[in-house]
């Protein structure tokens, strides 16, 4: 029988095939391997900027120098920062065995919208000797002087005193707070419950604390000293903003916004054609990008009232309402002030996008009857916890169970949840301020304190059912 040889051309076949795969599962190994290297620097440069910013903001307050932040975070940028405009390289971490590449910080006096500040650079670099402009991956922190005292003193342990509590920038009710792998929290603690800290976790400044304080048992004096545990607190209410109260009564005001022409319904921003939105003094207002379309939408419409009862922002105000807030992908921008009532759950930064915006000196206040998670693409800009107004720029009071920071989302924000647990996972971060039932920090996860709620509840009440509770300067 004569032979055609077919088996050895399908043999042949079959190994170019396999070969072919073989050589993509390669690239495509060696492009998520180099993905994943340079995530890793993206955020050992993140953490080494922060681990400038506390141990800079320990030292001495930013004295402020005559070359803008900006001016010199781009001379960084485009690799043209001269010699005499930073510091000396300050080494943070050696990597590797042969501790070649190292993160450390630079830092530099300068001026951010006329105030005073300090830019911190984290970096990564092949060598603590190379110069500020060689570095394999980058980050920026902007450090401003604390220039007024917090409010209250912190009593001895055990001691009554008149200590209010809330005067730390990390504040938990009567759940307590847990600080577990690498979490970092800078800043003050206080809580009506106890506090774990186990693991690699920071030392915080401060901690007051109603409960025990369980903290790693080779951590020295030094690190303790300003630990107090058993501590006596003027008053530990469960809400002592009365954001329920405060709700209920926004609630009354912005009934009609349920109602026709309002759109009260779900809300999504970042799902084909509602990309990218707005919300202003006009409402929701986003891009829809069908072919048939192409031009703005009023999503949800807006109108005017008096919100002087929420905390820390009093007059009239656009407000907003609706069901469920869901933004994903997409951006969403603040221009103007503005509150929103979500009657559901919050998620913003959920996929990709670049997340929430604000235009000019702008703030945005949410008020939540649902739980709240904040995901990673919310990578938020390096602005200002109050705008020049003294408004919150950015706050979410929520009368849900839970409030999660998660993946690698970076928030700025004042986070008032009385009866939430509050989840810092990953390497999650916030700068500002958290109150909640219970607080835990994890992985990566950090809170950079800056502000802090204070319960006032021995002045006159301000508002309805308010209990006269504001906002002070994080000391």
């Amino acid at each position: 029988m004569k032979q055609q040889g077919a088996a050895l051309v399908i043999v042949m076949a079959l190994l170019a095939g396999s070969m072919t795969l073989g050589l993509s599962g390669m690239q495509t190994a060696l492009v998520d391997e180099r993905l994943a290297g340079n995530y890793r620097a993206s955020i050992l440069a993140q953490m080494a900027a922060e681990s400038g910013a506390i141990t800079r903001s320990e030292q001495s307050p930013a004295g402020g120098g005559g070359s803008s932040c900006e001016d010199l975070k781009e001379s960084v940028k485009k690799n043209a920062a001269k010699p005499g405009d930073f510091s000396e390289f300050i080494l943070v971490e050696s990597i590797g065995e042969s501790s070649d590449v190292t993160a450390g910080y630079y830092y530099a006096e300068c001026q951010d919208d006329e105030q005073n500040a300090e830019l911190i650079v984290g970096q990564v670099k092949n060598s603590a000797e190379s110069s500020v402009n060689d570095f394999i991956a980058v980050d920026y922190y902007v450090l401003y002087p604390n220039t007024s005292g917090g409010p209250g003193s912190s009593p001895e342990e055990g001691d009554g005193g008149n200590n209010s509590f809330g005067s730390g920038a990390v504040v938990a009710g009567k759940g307590g707070v847990r600080l577990t792998g690498s979490a970092q929290v800078s800043g003050g603690l206080t809580t009506s419950g106890d506090v774990e800290i186990k693991g690699g976790a920071s030392t915080p400044d401060s901690i007051d604390a109603a409960g025990s304080i369980d903290s790693p048992s080779y951590w020295d004096e030094e690190q303790t000293q300003n630990f107090r545990e058993n501590v006596t607190f003027e008053s530990v209410e469960e809400d002592p903003l009365g954001i329920d109260d405060v709700y209920v009564s926004i609630d009354n005001k912005t009934r009609a916004l349920t109602e026709r022409p309002y759109d009260y319904s779900n809300v999504r921003i970042g799902q084909w054609p509602i990309v990218t939105a707005t919300i202003s003094g006009s409402g929701l207002v986003g891009f829809n990008e069908a072919y048939d379309v192409r031009d703005n939408q009023v999503m949800v419409e807006a109108a005017d009232y008096d919100v002087s009862e929420v905390p820390e922002i009093a007059g009239t105000f656009p407000v907003l309402r609706t069901r469920d807030f869901n933004q994903t992908n997409g951006s969403l921008t603040v221009v103007g002030d503005a509150v929103l009532l979500v009657d559901g759950d919050l998620t913003l930064g959920g996929g990709g996008g670049e997340g929430l915006n604000f235009e000019g000196d702008s703030s945005l206040t949410v008020l939540v009857t649902g739980d709240v998670q904040l995901s990673s693409s919310l990578q938020m800009q390096n602005l200002s916890v109050k705008t020049e107004s003294g408004n919150p720029r950015f706050a979410i009071y929520s009368l849900g169970d839970q409030v999660t920071i998660g993946g690698s989302a970076q928030v700025m924000a004042m986070i008032y949840a009385p009866f939430a647990t509050i989840d810092i996972l990953g390497s999650g971060g916030l700068r500002g301020v958290v109150w909640g039932e219970r607080v835990n920090v994890s992985g990566a996860g950090r809170i950079i304190g800056e502000g802090s709620f204070v319960d006032s509840s021995s002045n006159e009440s301000t508002g309805t059912g308010t209990s006269g509770g504001s906002w002070a300067p994080f000391n």
